[in-house]
């Protein structure tokens, strides 16, 4: 009787023996694919009063950027290999890969709509225009969004 006793319990553990196997299977694979594609920070961003601050990892330097008298910082972001900093007078957009920066002055009818930087790439949306910065060319490009030919 002993012995018909213990198979049931046998069979339940293996059955929960396989089932952990299984599992541990299953999240083994399942790990976020987006990882591996994900790009890791490269860049540094740091305010002051009167300066911007940009790091690039890979060259090792920091870049300053004077700020202007009155020049206000309206946005900023960091991400992967890019900064970007607007203000009320212009766009600055750094790449960490090079560790250079460029800048896009901004004029009255540039009102600010949104910055979003990601990557490689920093986008601004002004009422006016869509401007957008490349870490692998270090320059702004920017497109009329009313008259899309216009540069």
């Amino acid at each position: 009787m002993t012995h018909m006793a213990l198979r049931p319990a046998a069979a339940s553990c293996r059955t929960l023996l396989l089932a952990t196997a299984f599992v541990l299977a299953v999240s083994a694979f399942s790990a976020r694919p987006a990882q591996a594609a994900e790009i890791q920070s490269n860049v540094g961003l740091h305010l002051s009063f009167r300066e911007i601050l940009f790091f690039s990892a890979p060259t090792g330097q920091w870049i300053p950027v004077r700020l202007d008298p009155g020049e206000q910082v309206l946005q900023r972001g960091a991400d992967g290999n890019v900064a970007a900093v607007v203000t009320s007078l212009r766009a600055i957009g750094f790449s960490g890969l090079l560790g250079a920066t460029d800048e896009v002055r901004l004029t009255d009818e540039d009102t600010l709509d949104t910055l979003r930087v990601e990557g490689n790439v920093a986008t601004l949306l002004t009422k006016r225009r869509a401007i957008g910065f490349s870490a692998f060319t270090v320059k702004w490009v920017s497109v009329d969004r009313a008259f899309p030919g216009r540069r």
